[in-house]
């Protein structure tokens, strides 16, 4: 079960998980921008490979609260997990 306090502080961290989301995506946006007719280097290829497993965990993170959120909004905050 949840409290009103519990539920504001889930959207709270759903909020700022969708901004850390946006952020990492834009991050990776900015990098394949960079692309030129070469191949890209081996450090610049790890560093988007990484950088793209950053964008993933933050994407997930938000998916995550969102599916919580979203039961607590369907439900009343007192029934779901």
């Amino acid at each position: 079960m949840m409290d009103q306090i519990k539920f504001e502080e889930l959207h709270t961290s759903y909020v700022t998980a969708f901004q850390e989301y946006v952020v990492s995506a834009e991050v990776t946006a900015t990098m394949l921008a960079n692309c030129t007719p070469e191949p890209m280097s081996l450090l610049g290829r790890l560093t988007l490979v990484v950088q793209e497993r950053a964008e993933n965990e933050a994407h997930c993170a938000y998916m995550d609260l969102k599916r919580i959120l979203h039961s607590a909004v369907l439900l009343g905050y007192h029934c779901s997990n």
